[in-house]
């Protein structure tokens, strides 16, 4: 039987405990199941074992055979070099050759973009934190623009002015319901809270 130069005997199963951790807040690896006492004392016997070894009878060579090619991109000449914080994954070694910079980092929306980068991508916390960071996002962009004097228009960007205008007569009189009794609730909140000042 032909041995495999590239991976020796001693390398093919990983003798880590089942809690070693690959990134911060990923899952233990490997899983319980996956540990070298569940591999049978000849393994050489499971059937369809060393399958791939014999180079002949692979069907991707010589494509996997050794290459120039150093990364997918190949030999990348001029790089975008970052001014300002990029956020760079812990499963990934370097930076892309170009990224965006519309849109730095600041606020609450950068601490919390901060603690997820610390999780790899395959911990929800990592997710469940961007998207919290991209609504916090939201908020901190509406306020900054209403200082700035340039408030965003809601009625206009959600449409909500169309969804009244096309509704049909049954929703556009249940949304002018909801309106007036708006409207009516904040009336008398200024009229009692004039009325306590005024004791």
């Amino acid at each position: 039987m032909t041995t495999n130069v590239l991976h020796p005997e001693e390398e093919k199963w990983t003798r880590s405990s089942p809690g070693t951790k690959r990134a911060l807040g990923d899952d233990p690896a490997p899983a319980p199941g996956h540990s070298a006492r569940n591999v049978p004392a000849d393994y050489r016997q499971v059937n369809g074992w060393g399958a791939d070894l014999d180079p002949a009878n692979r069907p991707s060579i010589p494509r996997e055979l050794p290459s120039d090619v150093t990364t997918v991109r190949g030999d990348v000449r001029d790089w975008q070099t970052p001014h300002q914080k990029i956020y760079l994954s812990v499963e990934h070694p370097n930076l892309t050759p170009v990224f965006g910079t519309s849109c730095p980092p600041r606020g609450l929306s950068k601490l919390l973009r901060d603690y997820a980068y610390q999780f790899g991508e395959g911990a929800n916390r990592h997710w469940m934190t961007l998207m919290l960071a991209d609504r916090v996002n939201i908020l901190e962009s509406m306020v900054s623009e209403a200082f700035r004097g340039r408030p965003d228009n809601y009625i206009k960007e959600k449409g909500w002015a169309a969804k009244v205008k096309y509704a049909d007569p049954a929703r556009r009189r249940n949304a002018m319901i909801f309106g007036a009794a708006v409207l009516g609730a904040v009336a008398v909140g200024l009229v009692l809270r004039t009325t306590l000042a005024e004791e």
